[in-house]
């Protein structure tokens, strides 16, 4: 009676390289996401100006997750460091722009960042169902993006957005990195099918 093969294997059979320290670097992103949100949710409401200490913490995580990120279609990987390069790129122009331009150049950047991040943790919600990834995705980081580029500054309303994304996202990273690593796609489903 033969087995269905590990993961492990079948990465090796698909000709890639990702092993479990790829996957402790994708889970080390998280956790790095989960500490800059953590710092924003806190250190904004208080008009404390380090917050942007938060926002870059953050997105070093995204960066780093983007990395090390394990997905069966080449195009959605590019698409998600692509958005992440081009939104810290897009960050960086803003101190060079002209000042009428520069803050949306910033808010612009900061939300092609969320748009890996939104990829990344949808992944993670259509591969193992976590209801914080969608929520993530299609609620949490749109809004607070949208809500910056086409609106003023809301400080009410920044607060409450930035630590609803924190809470969905120390939820679903806890989740992760109970997982054990390299676990492949649809296990956490099927576990909860059988019960």
């Amino acid at each position: 009676m033969s087995t269905a093969p590990t993961l492990e294997e079948q990465i090796v059979m698909a000709g890639l390289r990702y092993g479990r320290r790829h996957d402790i670097g994708y889970r080390t992103g998280l956790v790095m996401q989960v500490l800059g949100t953590g710092a924003l949710a806190v250190l904004y409401p208080l008009e404390n100006p380090f917050y942007t200490a938060g926002i870059m913490l953050f997105e070093a995580g995204v960066l780093l997750s983007a990395i090390y990120l394990l997905v069966r279609m080449r195009p959605i990987k590019t698409f998600i460091i692509g958005s992440v390069i081009v939104g810290l790129a897009l960050q960086i122009a803003g101190f060079h722009v002209p000042e009428q331009y520069a803050g949306t150049a910033i808010i612009a950047g900061i939300g092609l960042v969320c748009v890996g991040a939104a990829g990344m943790v949808g992944k993670e919600a259509c591969c193992f169902g976590y209801k914080e990834g969608w929520l993530l995705m299609t609620l949490g980081f749109p809004i607070v993006t949208l809500g910056n580029l086409v609106g003023r500054e809301n400080r009410i309303f920044n607060s409450a957005g930035f630590s609803i994304i924190f809470l969905l996202l120390l939820s679903l990273t806890g989740k992760k990195l109970k997982q054990r690593l390299l676990s492949p796609c649809m296990e956490n489903q099927e576990v909860r099918g059988r019960k």
